[in-house]
């Protein structure tokens, strides 16, 4: 197997790895708010939202410089995936603390906690969402 092999095979695999973590997140978010009196859920949360946050960022090119299978996951167009990826998350931050904003104000009894998580939440899957779907389009064209 070539390098470029071993860097597609591992662009995949991150690709899906990052659709299991926004799945994930989701539903560790939806459960943990369905079982308020969880501390365990809530702990999940924060070391699910830490992991996923953590994944976005080009851990093996910091981690392994002068590996050329790095070097190939942290290309141009990688870069610019991860560029667009966290312009999702924040837009998708925004609108979603717009929206937890009108409804605690008009309907739902939302503590601050829970309404820093379900924007944290949203945020973070919208970036996963959207980088492995560019990176799986990427890998076909």
């Amino acid at each position: 197997m070539t390098v470029i092999d071993v860097a597609e095979r591992k662009s995949r695999y991150r690709a899906a790895s990052f659709y299991f973590f926004s799945a994930m997140s989701l539903l560790t978010l939806w459960w943990s708010m369905a079982r308020p009196e969880s501390d365990f859920l809530r702990g999940l949360w924060v070391g699910l939202t830490f992991a996923a946050a953590a994944n976005l960022l080009p851990l093996a090119r910091w981690l392994k410089p002068r590996s050329a299978v790095a070097r190939l996951l942290d290309d141009d167009g990688v870069r610019e995936h991860r560029r667009m990826s966290c312009t999702a998350g924040f837009w998708t931050a925004v609108v979603s603390s717009l929206a937890v904003a009108i409804a605690i104000e008009f309907a739902a009894p939302l503590g601050p906690f829970d309404a820093v998580r379900v924007v944290a939440t949203a945020a973070i899957a919208a970036a996963l969402m959207s980088f492995a779907t560019l990176e799986l389009r990427a890998a076909r064209g």
